[in-house]
């Protein structure tokens, strides 16, 4: 399957919903907690830098709860990526059981046979 609208080659392209019940991909739980705590560990680090920029510095609490955010996010990352093959063929299959797709830059819809 082409993953790109056939009309303008754009990759930005969705499945439309048919009626047909369509397995969706499995996500892995470590990607569920990898996407959380990364945006927890970017709002330590933004925070710790504004602290350091404007006042005395970021704190032994900021800094511990900064460290533990990277642990997590790096445990988090070697679970997703031992998970990784398996959810890359989940959404292979995905991507080829659905038939019907739609362009969400020109909205044009097509059928793969």
């Amino acid at each position: 399957m082409q993953y790109r609208c056939p009309k303008c080659q754009s990759p930005k392209i969705m499945p439309i919903s048919n009626g047909n019940t369509v397995a969706k991909p499995v996500v892995p739980k470590s990607l569920v907690i990898l996407i959380p705590a990364l945006f927890v560990l970017l709002l330590l680090v933004v925070l710790s830098i504004g602290l350091w920029i404007f006042s005395d510095g970021a704190g032994s609490t900021i800094q511990i709860a900064t460290v533990v955010a990277f642990v997590v996010c790096v445990g988090a990352g070697i679970m997703f990526w031992r998970d990784l093959p398996d959810f890359k063929i989940s959404m292979q299959s995905f991507m080829n059981a659905n038939k019907d797709w739609k362009c969400r830059e020109c909205h044009h819809e097509w059928h793969v046979q």
